[in-house]
């Protein structure tokens, strides 16, 4: 198992440096990507202070607590953009193309090829300004806040990581039994901008829905109620729970499209 591992992540270090250096060829894209991103959060900013203008509470939560959910949905999204984004973006592509048979006579994990084989280094600069913002609003919190309890982010944004990987992956891996699933593509991200709001705006049915089905909604609401809510010890153990059992879940549905990709190829 951890030499497994430690083969994974050493291919991973190895990606990343081929990555970073093709990105560092035309810095100016880097830059103007980065502005993109910067109007985004600035909207969804100016969005929530222009609601809590007109109430107190959203969901249970003040104007301090939103920033923070803020904080920590823009460090998700954007190590998710580092990450694995733009190889889910074409995933269908290469599936199309083939591809993935040639992978498949790698000896390495072909699932780390086709999701994580080209990681976008620019956005890491979206991830410092995420973090920036994420640690500002976590001392604008009433009564304080307890900075042991900031060890906590090492934790949650793993955990909402390996959710928002593990759903994407389910929504792509389709692609290996109908070769065409870019609709699957856009059907995922239609669920990820109710992840976008707190999940307690929403009705019992459709809360649940986003929370345990495609469980969405623990991307940025959870973690959030891990540092801001001490009275709920729930939120920990069942964020942990869902990432771990949807990975799982991810993965097998990932060997198991992949054996019936190769017995009709």
């Amino acid at each position: 198992m951890w030499a497994s591992l430690k083969k994974m992540l050493t291919l991973e270090w190895a990606l990343f440096k081929l990555s970073a250096i093709a990105d560092l060829q035309v810095p100016f894209n880097l830059g103007l990507q980065f502005l993109n991103d910067i109007l985004w959060y600035s909207l969804q900013i100016v969005l929530f202070e222009s609601l809590y203008l007109h109430v107190d509470k959203l969901g249970g939560w003040g104007l301090p607590e939103m920033r923070v959910f803020l904080g920590m949905l823009f460090i998700v999204d954007a190590f998710q953009m580092i990450l694995f984004a733009h190889n889910f973006d074409v995933f269908s592509e290469k599936i199309v193309h083939r591809d993935l048979d040639l992978l498949l006579l790698r000896p390495v994990s072909s699932q780390q090829l086709m999701t994580s084989q080209k990681l976008q280094c620019g956005y890491i600069l979206n991830a410092i300004f995420a973090l920036t913002w994420l640690l500002w609003s976590l001392t604008l919190l009433p009564g304080g806040f307890p900075w042991m309890r900031s060890l906590l982010i090492f934790l949650v944004v793993p955990a909402a990581l390996s959710i928002f990987y593990a759903t994407r992956l389910i929504f792509s891996t389709v692609a290996l039994l109908i070769t065409r699933a870019e609709h699957f593509h856009e059907l995922y991200f239609t669920f990820f901008k109710m992840g976008q709001r707190p999940d307690r705006l929403y009705g019992p049915s459709l809360r649940y829905f986003i929370l345990l089905v495609i469980p969405v909604g623990m991307i940025a609401s959870f973690p959030t109620r891990v540092l801001v809510d001490t009275a709920d010890s729930w939120a920990l153990p069942i964020l942990l729970t869902v990432a771990a059992g949807f990975l799982c879940f991810a993965n097998c549905f990932w060997r198991w499209s992949v054996k019936r990709y190769m017995t009709i190829g």
